[in-house]
């Protein structure tokens, strides 16, 4: 009864912290992409299929976190999920425009908008630095990180999908970084050998 009581309570923690999430930082955020933001009003329900996603992805994996012992199918969907939703917010953002920002520091600013945007950088790539944990050295890490963001500020800089810009490189590394770090941490609880 205990174990049930307490994965009920951490369903609404969950469910509450994915509303907050989605809410209050990402909609906000990217609503000011008007291409983004008319893709999502196509669809009625964007909001709450985000917050219910993020919700169940949240509480299963505080229950696999108290097991010690992640699912395999939990991890595909997840990080399946995960990159579609990446490649949507990346290349679906601007409508035909580029350009190249040389700025590192740019986000350095008293700007709630560009500090939330330069936040979500960081988010952004948080798992892919964990999934690139479970099978590269740190030295391969920082190959395959760096080679993916510079391929995809690339790819929005030619095809006229956004911004190439340096401080994008930089915040979305460390994004990277941080989840292999993380990654590290969840590799050594669920006793996985990366």
């Amino acid at each position: 009864m205990k174990k049930f009581f307490m994965s009920t309570i951490n369903l609404f923690i969950s469910f509450a912290a994915a509303f907050v999430i989605i809410e209050k930082i990402a909609l906000p955020t990217l609503d000011h992409y008007l291409r983004l933001s008319r893709m999502m009003e196509r669809f009625y329900y964007t909001d709450e299929v985000l917050i219910l996603f993020l919700g169940l992805t949240i509480w299963l994996f505080v229950l696999q976190w108290q097991a010690r012992k992640i699912s395999a199918v939990y991890m595909y969907l997840v990080f399946s999920v995960y990159l579609f939703l990446l490649f949507v917010v990346l290349f679906t953002k601007a409508a035909t425009y580029h350009t190249f920002t040389s700025a590192l520091f740019d986000f350095i600013r008293w700007d709630a908008k560009i500090l939330m945007e330069a936040g979500l950088n960081i988010i952004y790539f948080l798992p892919l630095g964990i999934l690139y944990r479970l099978h590269a050295s740190k030295k391969q890490f920082v190959v395959i990180a760096l080679l993916t963001i510079l391929g995809i500020e690339t790819i929005q800089y030619v095809f006229y999908l956004g911004t190439f810009a340096l401080s994008d490189i930089l915040l979305n590394f460390c994004g990277c970084w941080l989840g292999y770090f993380l990654g590290g941490y969840g590799l050594r609880h669920f006793q996985i050998k990366s």
